[in-house]
């Protein structure tokens, strides 16, 4: 980050005092603004109105039933013309989808599992606790960099594979990420029987060489059956969603 002195003796204040997070909010998206702009300089955007109506329409449903209160006014929402199954959310109101994706998530409730998903990593701030212990473990100056200049900063923010590196996040934040996606898809009026069927995708198209989001997330029997555990409520969250005229038509 350009403030990167000041921004050594505000985390060195704050390790003067336990009571206050290690990262605030603003930083993180700061963070993740800058490793959205960095990661749009080196991708080709892609140009086709139709792609680009067709993912915004899905993650717009997304969130709109979002609730981010780390003071992200906008998202913005990038497609990116690459064969790479990946897809990521990043704080500072940030969603990046490769068209490669769109070939595993074959319809909209599909691609509404992934974005949703990732979007749960976001507004439970997985990526700030990954920060903060980066801080602790690996020193100060190096974290107050940006993704660019730094890949740490960039495994902690969930961007490893941009990066040519893994840092996968925890199987607690994969769950809770999971559980936050299939809800938000509900509460959206996607189908959520369809995360099922996008894993099941994302296995078979693996092969010997996994696709990038499964190669940065966990995906086996499971994860599934944790999908499954909580598909009576998501249905019914489904249901409510429906019945308040929320039926999205991406196409």
């Amino acid at each position: 980050m350009k403030r990167a002195i000041a921004s050594v003796f505000g985390v060195l204040l704050i390790f003067s005092c336990a009571s206050l997070p290690l990262v605030d909010d603003a930083q993180m998206n700061e963070m993740g603004a800058e490793a959205f702009e960095d990661i749009k300089s080196k991708e080709q955007i892609e140009t086709s109105a139709y792609l680009n109506k067709y993912v915004k329409c899905v993650a717009n449903n997304i969130l709109d039933v979002t609730q981010d209160n780390t003071g992200v006014e906008k998202w913005e929402i990038v497609v990116f013309r690459n064969n790479a199954v990946n897809a990521f959310a990043l704080p500072g109101g940030k969603i990046g989808v490769y068209t490669g994706l769109l070939q595993v998530a074959k319809n909209q409730h599909q691609l509404a599992a992934v974005i949703g998903h990732e979007v749960g990593h976001v507004i439970k701030q997985h990526g700030k606790a990954r920060v903060q212990t980066a801080m602790v473990t690996e020193g100060l100056l190096s974290v107050v960099q940006g993704a660019s200049e730094n890949p740490m900063v960039a495994q902690a923010l969930g961007l490893g594979a941009q990066y040519g590196v893994m840092l996968p996040f925890s199987r607690s934040h994969e769950t809770e990420a999971d559980e936050v996606g299939i809800k938000l898809m509900a509460m959206a009026g996607f189908d959520p029987q369809e995360s099922v069927k996008l894993w099941q995708n994302m296995a078979a198209a693996g092969g010997d060489k996994p696709p990038e989001l499964m190669s940065t997330h966990p995906s086996d029997s499971t994860r599934i059956k944790d999908l499954q555990s909580n598909m009576t409520d998501a249905l019914a969250l489904r249901q409510a969603a429906q019945s308040q005229g929320k039926n999205p038509s991406c196409q």
